[in-house]
């Protein structure tokens, strides 16, 4: 059927042992999850107050991306620097279009948050060659781009975190799963889902000998609540014996959670998400939502700002990457990391 995937096993396990040839993300070894950040604020040498930074989000159609606005708008003008964002309305033609406008418009500094990965390297370029240093945050960039230092979540770290809960939470049981994802051809999307393939299957494999893993289909939901749930009746049609929904944002999740209980199969489908946000925890505390993984906006903001204000300060040859650490949230946990005050 159209828009499903069917992975064997035999398959995971390929695409497990090809990314541990090719991989190109943090190790993620268990003992090693952590991130590459000086965890400590930094403070500037400098006065930055004439600086002007630039922000261009991919668009602002799900809470974590206006969420992560906020706060490099937050921690920009803390260190005294004049802030301007501009929205790519989810059209990688008007994020070009709006990066480009930043740029008329003098700022000195651009943090960019990418749609797509190779779209923007000619104009993030064309942006250095001008004079304005690029800096990427939570998207990936293709490395054609030249920008100064990129800072991600541990994406891979935290889908393999994800697929050994999953095993330790479903056992040996043979398991039929269906994904939601993102955009087609995001690379966090893709670090996510592999790293959830890796983790699952190594976990079954040390546990049990065995793997035992089927992803019947593969849905689209746009980073959105509304598009989880869509794509989660669409899967639901097909395929209503399953047992496993993996989003990749607690919002599609939770949007798949709705379409999940109003077809009476609450609680036979295990839901899991990624990037820690504020409503998830809560359904994990009431029970509805199996786990999630830490993919903070305010750490991202932080660490990308403090790297603006080093490379202000002369440290012109940074980390290329910076990860934030791999985290799982389950109910066990989420006591520790819900803040009911939390923006996200």
């Amino acid at each position: 059927m159209k828009g499903e995937k069917i992975l064997s096993i035999i398959s995971a396990i390929l695409i497990m042992y090809s990314l541990a040839a090719c991989k190109t993300g943090p190790d993620a070894n268990k003992q090693e999850r952590g991130s590459q950040s000086d965890t400590a604020a930094i403070k500037s040498s400098r006065d930055l107050s004439a600086i002007r930074v630039g922000y261009c989000t991919p668009s602002h159609n799900a809470p974590f991306y206006v969420i992560l606005t906020q706060y490099i708008k937050e921690y920009s003008e803390g260190y005294g620097m004049k802030f301007v964002s501009a929205d790519g309305q989810d059209d990688i033609i008007k994020q070009i279009t709006s990066l480009e406008d930043l740029i008329a418009a003098g700022v000195d500094v651009l943090i960019l948050n990418p749609l797509d990965h190779k779209a923007l390297v000619p104009a993030v370029n064309a942006a250095v060659k001008s004079g304005v240093p690029v800096f990427i945050v939570d998207s990936a960039i293709d490395p054609d781009a030249d920008y100064i230092t990129s800072v991600q979540a541990n994406n891979e770290g935290n889908g393999e975190l994800i697929g050994e809960w999953v095993v330790s939470r479903m056992g040996n049981t043979a398991i039929r799963a269906a994904m939601i994802s993102g955009s087609q051809g995001n690379p966090v999307g893709r670090e996510k889902r592999l790293g959830f393939i890796r983790g699952f299957t190594e976990a079954q494999l040390m546990t049990q000998g065995k793997a035992d893993l089927t992803i019947v289909s593969q849905g689209w939901g746009n980073w959105t609540n509304n598009g989880g749930l869509k794509a989660m009746e669409d899967i639901l049609v097909a395929n209503p014996d399953i047992s496993l929904l993996v989003a990749e944002n607690d919002a599609m999740g939770m949007g798949a959670l709705k379409a999940i209980e109003e077809s009476g199969k609450a609680g036979k489908i295990t839901v899991v998400g990624f990037d820690g946000q504020k409503e998830a925890y809560e359904l994990i505390k009431q029970g509805k939502f199996g786990a999630t993984a830490l993919n903070s906006p305010r750490e991202l903001a932080r660490l990308v700002v403090e790297a603006v204000v080093r490379y202000l300060n002369g440290d012109k040859q940074p980390d290329k990457i910076i990860y934030t650490p791999a985290v799982i949230i389950t109910r066990e946990n989420v006591d520790s990391y819900y803040d009911p005050k939390a923006l996200f």
